[in-house]
This record gives C-alpha cells, sequence and structure tokens, in this order.
C-alpha cells in the first residue's frame, strides 16, 4: 500500500490545524498510536512554523504532501516563497524537538523554496 495525499492551504498559523487534522484522519487508516499521533502533531507544528517564519517575502501558501506506506507515514511540506536570504531553516531548538519526534528529516532547498520532510514509523 502506498497513498499519497496533497493539501494547499493558506500559509497562515490558524490553517495548520487542517494540517494536523488530515495527518490525524491519515494516521488513523495506519493504526498510530495516541503517542505517535501526538509526535505527528508536535512534528508538523513545527516544520510548518519554520516555513512561516522563514520565508521571504511571506509565504502565501504551504503545501503538504502525505505518502502512506506499510510502515508508517512520510511527510513532506514547503510554502511558495523563497528561504530568507542567510536563514536557517531549522534552529538549533527546532532540530533538536523533529530529531526527537520524527525520523529521516531533511530539508532541502529546490529553486530558493526549503522543502523539509520527515517519516513517522506505524506504531
Amino acid at each position: 500500500m502506498s497513498d499519497q495525499v496533497t493539501i494547499r492551504i493558506p500559509a497562515t498559523t490558524r490553517h495548520v490545524a487542517l494540517v494536523r487534522a488530515t495527518a490525524t484522519t491519515l494516521a488513523a487508516l495506519l493504526d498510530f498510536t495516541y503517542d505517535r499521533l501526538t509526535d505527528l502533531h508536535i512534528a508538523i507544528d513545527e516544520v510548518c512554523s519554520r516555513i512561516l517564519a522563514t520565508s521571504s517575502p511571506h509565504a502565501s501558501r504551504l503545501e503538504v504532501i502525505f505518502t502512506l506506506g506499510e510502515g508508517g507515514m512520510k511527510i513532506e511540506a514547503s510554502g511558495d516563497s523563497p528561504l530568507k536570504s542567510g536563514e536557517e531553516f531549522l534552529t538549533t531548538w527546532s532540530k533538536a524537538i523533529l530529531d526527537s519526534v520524527a525520523e529521516q528529516m531533511q530539508v532541502a532547498v529546490r529553486d530558493g523554496i526549503a522543502v523539509a520532510s520527515f517519516r513517522l514509523p506505524r506504531g
């Protein structure tokens, strides 16, 4: 099984709740535990907040791609504006948070836009 769901939402903190709601529904399909679901919410909040904080000009849209597989879920998120000049996408603190709740955390810059991805295994 490998399903992919993509959502595009306005890039506001208020709309990040839609990303969490989508993630919750998809996690239910994979029988995620409550603790794993909490980890998923933390990771989504951190990645989305970093996109909002590091885009210049301010991103107007967030795109989040969820890929479901037998072993868990991969999430890839990006905005529609470039990374601020000289800005690191992850702070030391956000990297520590993401490393504690997610696996395979990566940030790539494609055409100036930061694309963050991570994986959460079933459990």
